[in-house]
C-alpha cells in the first residue's frame, strides 16, 4: 500500500490569489539572466504594446510557490499535506506547461491546483501523483496550466 492519500483524487485546492510584484520579478529576471527589455523596462514593454513588464514563462513556477506559502500562512494545508506526501521518500517527476497567454507585473492572478489521479509504477515500488496546476487571470482568463508527477519511491 502506497503513501499518498488517493481519496484526494478529483480535490481542488480554493483558488489563492497572488500578486505579481515588480521587486521580486525583477530579482527572478535578473538572476536567470534575462536581458531582453520587455522583461526588465516598463517602458520597452508599454511601447511594444503591453501594460507592464512580462513575467519569463518559467516565472510560473515562482507564482505557484508563491501561491502555497500564501495558503499554508492562512491555515490551509499545501498541496502536499493535501495528498499526505512524504519529503523523507518524496521524489521530483515531470513537469510540462502549456502557456495561454501572458504574466505582467502587477496582475492579480489566481491559482489552484488539481489532484488529477495516482499510479502506480515498477511493480508497486514508486506511487505517483498527477497535479494539475492552473494560473488565470480575471480578464484574461488561463495563462498558464502545469502538469506534474511527484513521486514516492516505496522500494
Amino acid at each position: 500500500m502506497g503513501i499518498f492519500d488517493r481519496s484526494t483524487k478529483g480535490q481542488i485546492t480554493p483558488s489563492i490569489r497572488i500578486t505579481v510584484e515588480p521587486g521580486p520579478l525583477a530579482f527572478f529576471t535578473e538572476t536567470i539572466g534575462e536581458t531582453n527589455p520587455l522583461y526588465r523596462d516598463r517602458d520597452a514593454a508599454r511601447a511594444a504594446g503591453h501594460p507592464d513588464v512580462l513575467a519569463p514563462p518559467t516565472y510560473a513556477v515562482v507564482v505557484g510557490t508563491f501561491a502555497e506559502q500564501k495558503a499554508k500562512r492562512a491555515g490551509a494545508p499545501d498541496l502536499l499535506d493535501r495528498i499526505n506526501g512524504d519529503l523523507r521518500v518524496l521524489l521530483h517527476g515531470t513537469e510540462e506547461y502549456a502557456y495561454h497567454g501572458l504574466m505582467y507585473a502587477t496582475d492579480t492572478l489566481e491559482v489552484e491546483n488539481e489532484v488529477m489521479d495516482f499510479t502506480d509504477a515498477k511493480g508497486g515500488k514508486l506511487e505517483i501523483a498527477h497535479i494539475a496546476t492552473r494560473i488565470s487571470h480575471p480578464k484574461r482568463g488561463l495563462l498558464v496550466e502545469a502538469s506534474r508527477r511527484l513521486i514516492h519511491r516505496l522500494g
